[in-house]
Parts: structure tokens; C-alpha cells; sequence
């Protein structure tokens, strides 16, 4: 799996940065929105691995999906705001557009740790 993802351009006017990543299987759900915010379509997603500022996605490569969409990990709360940075393939590279406290990805690890890769229920 690339890690393209940790390596994505900054935005205009932004300093580079780069995060320190974490490689777990972690279902997940991408939500598309429609016109308003109103939900239109969630699929289904395997996270690969995830840091503050970003996840890689094992992604349905058929499924067409907009530069913008939200990522929500299964049994942890909250939808987050991710802007697509890198597709190959069923490989989705994938920014947050605010990053991630750092205490909710090490909840996301230890999860991981401890379930042994299966969400909890």
C-alpha cells in the first residue's frame, strides 16, 4: 500500500507536514453528501492505516466519489470532513480537513490493539 497519502501536497500557502501513521484494519463508512447536507450514500470501507492528518482506505474501485466526503470510523463517534488526495486502484488516500486529536487515534490504536482488529461492539 502507497504512502502517498502521508506525503500529499500542502495546500496553497500551507507548510508541509508530515504525520506519524499507524497501520490498523478498521472498518469504516464514507458518507457523500447531497445538495444542503443532507446524506445521500454511505459505502463501505476497510481503513489500512490512519494518522491525525489523514487515512488510507482499501475502497471499492467501481464507485465514483467526489473530491470532498466524510469518513466515519465503525464504533467510534463522529463524522470526519476528508478531502481526497490520492486514488489507485481500490487504494483511497484521503486529508482531513481538520486534524485529529491526538487521544482519539491512540483510542483508535488501542482499540485495535485489543480487539485484535475487530471493531467493538
Amino acid at each position: 500500500m502507497s504512502m502517498i497519502m502521508h506525503r500529499a501536497e500542502p495546500r496553497p500557502g500551507a507548510v508541509a507536514t508530515t504525520y506519524r501513521h499507524f497501520y490498523i484494519e478498521r472498518p469504516c463508512r464514507i458518507l457523500v453528501v447531497a445538495d444542503r447536507l443532507k446524506p445521500k450514500t454511505k459505502y463501505q470501507g476497510l481503513i489500512r492505516h490512519i494518522s491525525i492528518g489523514g487515512v488510507m482506505i482499501d475502497f471499492n474501485a467501481a464507485i465514483p466519489l467526489p473530491p470532498h466526503f466524510f469518513v466515519e470510523i465503525v464504533g467510534f463517534e463522529g463524522e470526519h470532513g476528508a478531502t481526497r488526495v490520492h486514488r489507485v486502484g481500490t487504494e483511497l488516500g484521503a486529508r482531513f480537513n481538520m486534524p485529529l486529536p491526538s487521544d482519539y487515534v491512540s483510542r483508535i490504536i488501542r482499540a485495535e490493539f485489543a480487539t485484535g482488529g475487530l471493531p467493538s461492539r
